[in-house]
């Protein structure tokens, strides 16, 4: 093989991450990131609507390679997180990779060459243009598509109308009548930041240690991280875990009780089991909920008019904005790429023929070498958080595709048919016996009704079933025998200073060790 370069689509934290790695514990620097927007973050660039933060605790949803002592909030806003990222990546040197303003259209792999052919178009200048990899990777996420919503008669409304992911920043929304479509997180966040501004509307101690007393945040991390893990321990079907489940969802039930209006505790408290639907940490919804301007109305939309929203029994209402807090096509895995295998089929064909995307450990597709999925299916670690599900994945990936590929291993790496299929087929055993195939309407469940987007045990679990590959599970042709000095040659030149004294004290050990033996001897 000619090249062993790597192309990695999208420039979120998982591109992020993947990057880090390769440059800083493979010490490879041929790749490129590239990124459909203007600059790089992903989500936290996209996503800038008011309120817009982590739905998980700021410590959790940070790199374990960067750790950020001086977070002003348990839950952090987007503007923080973003700076957050953008300091990151120069930190580490990472900004040269990245190519802005080049949306990927899709890619085919040629067998001949050995290669992927990833197809670009230039959003500035609309010009298209072809490069080639050893290996590609998608790091796209789930929460960069939205959900194409169409309700009937949109087209009418003359105000203005936009999903919390395209924020119009020109529109302003003071002592304006608004409504906001949708009750998940987006709009959770949304409305306490915009409740006080419009007219109607139908919501330094710790620091110091956290900088200064030696791992002190990494212990901060580590329980804030497993307390969130056991949540996942009560989504289960056993008695414990029911018993366990029971317990926190009367907790979550006074907690609505106590802080939402009377009137709205019935709509308000849901009747499926915990964790059926993402849980979400309250930014204010509820107490917003008190204030005279806002009301909840529990419907479903029958169409749109020219002023305004007719309910599905007939309640009629007038608004000058009306914004789709509507969520992602979270389940809808590479949107809208066209990824061509070995084969030539793509690699949406290839899994319409099942029940929807799939995948082995959630990062391997058979009949497609070389490719890996970041935040694939199936790992989305319930309520715990991405960044750390992603790590996983990018560890796994060099583990396995990046130690076979670039050290010459193996030219083709890719998982077989058998091995995915009997995964997934586990998988799915599974998650049949947890809280996300409840019944109730969640954004896991794929239109084929299979629970695509789900890790369906603790977020620890899935680093524990990714730490050791299984190398049967893989098909792997051409390399060479000098792969294992690349090797060697590779990992000595990616020591750590720390790793390098740690070897020079324990030859100077086994020195003294050997000398008082001869000593002893003679």
């Amino acid at each position: 093989m000619a090249t062993k370069n790597t192309i990695i689509v999208g420039a979120g934290v998982s591109g992020i991450a993947m990057a880090h790695t390769l440059k800083c514990k493979l010490g490879y620097t041929d790749f490129e990131i590239f990124e459909k927007h203007d600059a790089i973050g992903g989500t936290w660039h996209a996503n800038t609507y008011p309120g817009c933060g982590s739905d998980v605790p700021i410590h959790l949803y940070s790199f374990s390679f960067n750790l950020n002592p001086d977070w002003t909030e348990e839950l952090c806003d987007q503007t923080e997180i973003l700076q957050y990222i953008e300091n990151t990546v120069d930190k580490f040197g990472l900004r040269p990779h990245f190519r802005l303003n080049c949306f990927c259209v899709g890619a085919t792999w040629r067998s001949e060459a050995q290669v992927w052919e990833v197809h670009f178009v230039n959003v500035n200048t609309k010009q298209r243009f072809t490069r080639t990899c050893a290996v590609l990777l998608t790091a796209v996420g789930g929460f960069s598509t939205p959900r194409d919503i169409r309700f009937p008669g949109m087209g009418k409304f003359k105000g203005r109308i936009f999903h919390t992911a395209e924020w119009d920043h020109s529109c302003d929304y003071r002592d304006k009548r608004v409504a906001v479509i949708g009750n998940g997180c987006s709009a959770a966040q949304v409305i306490p930041n915009i409740a006080k501004d419009v007219s109607k509307l139908t919501h330094p101690l710790e620091r110091f240690c956290f900088r200064y007393i030696p791992f002190w945040q990494r212990y901060y991390r580590l329980k804030t991280f497993l307390d969130t893990d056991n949540l996942a321990s009560s989504y289960g079907s056993s008695r414990h875990e029911i018993k366990q489940r029971k317990a926190i969802e009367e907790n979550a039930k006074d907690y609505i009780y106590r802080e939402a209006p009377e009137k709205y505790h019935s709509i308000l408290v849901p009747d499926f089991p915990l964790g059926c639907k993402r849980r979400i940490f309250d930014p204010d919804y509820l107490s917003s909920l008190h204030l005279s301007h806002v009301d909840l109305i529990p419907e479903g939309i029958r169409e749109f008019t020219e002023t305004g929203i007719i309910s599905e029994t007939g309640y009629q209402e007038d608004f000058d904005i009306i914004i789709l807090a509507t969520g992602f096509q979270v389940s809808n895995f590479l949107t809208p790429l066209q990824i061509v295998g070995k084969t030539g089929t793509t690699i949406k064909d290839q899994w319409n023929h099942s029940r929807g995307a799939q995948a082995y450990m959630g990062t391997f597709v058979h009949n497609f070498p070389n490719f890996g999925i970041l935040f694939g299916p199936n790992t989305f670690p319930a309520f715990n958080s991405v960044i750390y599900a992603v790590e996983v994945q990018v560890e796994y990936l060099s583990k396995t595709l990046f130690r076979c590929v670039l050290d010459g291993n193996s030219d083709v790496f890719e998982v077989k048919e058998q091995a995915e299929e009997e995964f997934v087929k586990s998988l799915d055993e599974t998650l049949s016996q947890t809280v996300f195939n409840a019944g109730c309407n969640n954004w896991y469940i794929n239109s084929s009704g299979r629970n695509s987007a789900s890790w369906p045990g603790m977020a620890s679990s899935f680093w524990k079933a990714t730490f050791f590959p299984n190398w049967g599970d893989f098909r792997m042709e051409g390399g060479d025998r000098m792969w294992i000095w690349r090797r060697v040659l590779r990992t000595i030149k990616t020591m750590s200073s720390l790793s390098w004294v740690t070897l020079m004290c324990l030859a100077t050990i086994a020195y003294q060790l050997n000398l008082e033996g001869n000593v002893l001897r003679k």
